[in-house]
């Protein structure tokens, strides 16, 4: 009996990705063919647990850092944090960068980073024009992490090209 009983669940359990918990419990109430039932003994908050695993999944955001660049509350704030966003797009155009207002503050945070290690890699790649970083946890767009970059095009500087061949005089 007890085989056949982790037969159901391990059958239903491959489909309950696509079933809420109440369908699952139903099927399984449903599920012995001799008469036998199905006692399920759910743990203290795993309800609680897989409702927000559900949820996580259907949301399109994920938990997640970056790294603030710039925080200012003073007259003129939302006027340096956008040419602090400037600035950044400038140097680094292949990380995305974000203008924030959160009352009081102006802030502009960078990246798209999973963890905490990939936050700190970020912030020292861009200590040098930017001392006071610090990575913080954001809330990270998906289409943020799964958008492909976009090619840097450099320009080019038509007084730097070097001569391909020097004529030399007769």
């Amino acid at each position: 009996m007890r085989y056949l009983t982790f037969i159901v669940m391990l059958c239903f359990a491959v489909t309950v990705s696509a079933q809420s918990v109440e369908q699952f419990r139903r099927g399984l109430l449903n599920s012995t063919e001799d008469g036998g039932s199905v006692v399920v003994i759910e743990g203290e908050g795993v309800s609680d647990a897989i409702l927000a695993v559900e949820a996580q999944r259907r949301s399109k955001e994920v938990s997640g850092f970056r790294v603030v660049i710039f925080s200012d509350n003073g007259q003129y704030a939302g006027d340096n944090a956008d040419a602090v966003l400037q600035e950044f797009k400038a140097l680094y155009p292949r990380i995305n960068a974000y203008l924030v207002y959160e009352s009081p503050y102006f802030k502009v945070s960078v990246g798209d980073c999973l963890s905490m290690e990939e936050a700190q890699i970020l912030m020292a790649k861009i200590l040098v024009n930017y001392p006071k970083a610090f990575p913080r946890r954001e809330s990270i767009a998906l289409e943020a992490l799964t958008a492909p970059l976009t090619p840097v095009v450099e320009p080019v500087d038509s007084l730097a090209i070097a001569p391909i061949m020097e004529v030399s005089s007769l």
